[in-house]
């Protein structure tokens, strides 16, 4: 129930956090966390079935031995908080560039917001080991329905 209460308060934070800041309405948003780890074939993240701009906010936990991360989603906008913007100096951060995570440490997680035009129709999520440019996983976007929870 604890686990549960936790995961309930990030979401509820996520979506007032984009309501007053990114101004989108919460039907307009998403929340799925996928466990990256090559060979597992995560479940589709269901988005709305209308062509407006929508936002994911996607958790990624590195269980793959990749140090050197992309995550690519054509016609979308990817962001993250990620490093915070006060850093501890006793904590190793991972340098992030828009979509490429560099120095990602092994169980970490890898918030995200990526924010969909609506105009191109619906995109695949491929996440990429930068030190060979193979595709880790593809997590597939689907519109219609709703999301299952985690990944």
């Amino acid at each position: 129930m604890r686990k549960f209460l936790k995961a309930a308060v990030f979401v509820i934070a996520g979506i007032a956090v984009g309501a007053l800041f990114a101004n989108f309405r919460s039907p307009d948003y998403r929340h799925a966390s996928v466990i990256l780890k090559e060979g597992v074939n995560p479940k589709p993240i269901h988005i709305s079935n209308y062509e407006g701009a929508q936002v994911i906010a996607l958790s990624l936990k590195n269980l793959q031995h990749a140090k050197d991360i992309e995550v690519r989603m054509e016609g979308a906008t990817i962001q993250s908080w990620y490093p915070p913007v006060v850093g501890m100096p006793f904590v190793k951060w991972a340098g992030v560039d828009g979509g490429r995570f560099k120095g990602v440490a092994f169980g970490k997680r890898l918030p995200l917001y990526l924010t969909i035009s609506g105009q191109d129709g619906c995109k695949d999520i491929e996440v990429i080991d930068l030190s060979d440019g193979s595709v880790i996983q593809t997590v597939y976007v689907m519109r219609g329905g709703a999301d299952a929870g985690h990944h």
